[in-house]
């Protein structure tokens, strides 16, 4: 326990002292000048507005709908703004909103609990063996092979004499988000919700070829195969391309994998991700397996079911603070962690883990706290549903995580920075590094991006761009995003119309 404390203290200074790195960070820290009403780029303000008009005049963004809106960070003066007012699908920017909620309802430092119990034991056997879920967003293979070898090595566990029981209580029942199944399919950023999850719900398959021609192609399942059920029609081939289908379907309460296609000998191999149906008894599959590993029996079977009160914790595991796990929702725009905060807010600060709670709890913040009216908030990620809000609503939220001296660090720190990481990693390249904090969010037919802007004279500016209706694969509506951000953030519009 002394070392566990020890650890946790060193995770905290850890911690403490990146906060105090960034904060002296002087290339993508974001200083404001002090003193007077006009912004540094005050002469050139007429220029860089005419520019905008210019942009968003395009022939070619004709059928395009938008909500744009540019402001000083500091005072809220707007700088420019087209349709600011209009209600449009934000896509993955609802993440902003969600992970700003969570940071003021639940706090950055707020953490999820997993434990593995017991109802009865007696010389590392125990009678039924309890992995008890309470939402931990990044519950993942690593966690559970902590968790079953704490258990083995601090208290002793050899055998589970009857089954393997997976609480997943700690939420309602259902699983999937509102608008996740408006299209059918098996993509893994669709993934399943549920108290007790592990990799993010979702499963990795490496496929490569059999060894000899004709034969079927070899399927490598992490964590474990033992959850699903393997429907294998492909074939390997002597020469050509390599044209394989992968789909993931319901199965009972386990998955089917069913591959089809060809793959040619010489190919070197191909991982693929898909969704899971059942979270809880993944896990239980997937914990089994890890206990066997460890060389533990479990002698019964997996079930899904509720704890008894009394019980003996032989393990526990506490997850990373959420000022972190917004980190990976924000940079890496994880729509089943965005999904679980959610739950995780409607259980704590209403009434159940579920959506219509977590929703509801949300909405109630945007309306007192950050003062917004006539919205659409129906899922924590923003993916499909019918989600609605204007440029103006987004910066509004923008600007009061900025002025939020707590927790403003932690909200900043979760956005992507241009150049160096997440999902801007490769984009404004002619700018440095760290120009562009924001959170992206892209749908077919929606792409929107929304975030802060260091002005090279040294001016913060807030902004939120809001596209739907783009046709095609986004080109024009990401052209049309860097060239505005080039203009608002001092380096100028060189692209070529």
């Amino acid at each position: 326990m002394f070392i566990k404390s020890k650890i946790r203290f060193l995770n905290s200074l850890s911690h403490l002292l990146v906060g105090v790195l960034f904060s002296m960070t002087p290339h993508i820290g974001f200083a404001q000048q002090s003193g007077g009403s006009k912004t540094s780029f005050e002469p050139d303000l007429a220029s860089m507005t005419k520019k905008a008009r210019s942009i968003l005049k395009d022939k070619s963004l004709a059928k395009i709908k938008l909500s744009v809106i540019f402001q000083r960070t500091k005072t809220g003066e707007i700088l420019f703004s087209s349709s600011p007012d209009q209600k449009l699908h934000p896509a993955s920017n609802t993440k902003l909103i969600t992970t700003a909620a969570g940071l003021e309802l639940l706090g950055p430092g707020y953490r999820w609990k997993t434990v593995l119990a017991t109802d009865k034991y007696s010389r590392g056997h125990a009678r039924n063996l309890y992995l008890i879920g309470k939402g931990d967003p990044r519950f993942v293979s690593e966690s559970l092979w902590t968790l079953i070898t704490d258990a083995k090595l601090e208290n002793g566990l050899k055998r589970v004499d009857g089954n393997l029981v997976v609480d997943d209580t700690y939420f309602t029942p259902e699983t999937m988000a509102p608008g996740f199944n408006d299209k059918n399919q098996d993509s893994a950023y669709r993934a399943a919700s549920g108290a007790m999850s592990i990799n993010f719900n979702s499963v990795s398959i490496n496929i490569r070829p059999g060894q000899t021609v004709d034969s079927v192609p070899i399927l490598r399942i992490r964590p474990t195969r033992h959850h699903f059920n393997i429907k294998n029609n492909a074939r390997t081939t002597n020469a050509g391309s390599e044209s394989l289908g992968l789909s993931a379907s319901a199965y009972g309460d386990k998955t089917r994998l069913h591959l089809t296609g060809r793959i040619p000998k010489s190919h070197r191999g191909l991982t693929v991700r898909r969704r899971i149906d059942n979270p809880a008894l993944y896990a239980g599959d997937a914990a089994k397996a890890f206990l066997k590993r460890a060389g533990i029996r479990v002698k019964g079977k997996v079930k899904k079911g509720k704890a008894p009160r009394r019980i003996k914790t032989l393990s526990r595991l506490i997850s990373r603070p959420l000022s972190l796990i917004i980190q990976d929702i924000n940079k890496l725009s994880n729509n089943f962690m965005a999904e679980q905060l959610l739950r995780t807010i409607g259980l704590v600060h209403g009434q159940a883990g579920d959506w219509k709670n977590g929703t509801s709890v949300v909405k109630k913040y945007l309306e007192q706290q950050v003062q917004l009216t006539d919205f659409n908030f129906v899922n924590g990620s923003g993916l499909f549903g019918k989600t609605a809000f204007s440029a103006r609503q987004i910066a509004a939220l923008l600007q009061r995580m900025a002025h939020h001296k707590s927790l403003q660090p932690e909200f900043f720190g979760s956005l992507a920075l241009s150049r160096l990481d997440g999902t801007l990693k490769k984009r404004f390249r002619d700018m440095p590094q760290g120009t562009i904090r924001a959170k992206t969010g892209t749908l077919q037919g929606v792409i929107c991006l929304s975030g802060y802007i260091h002005h090279k004279n040294g001016e913060l500016i807030t902004f939120s761009i809001l596209m739907n209706d783009v046709p095609g694969r986004g080109w024009l509506a990401y052209k049309t995003q860097d060239r505005l951000l080039r203009v608002f953030s001092g380096y100028g519009d060189n692209t070529k119309k």
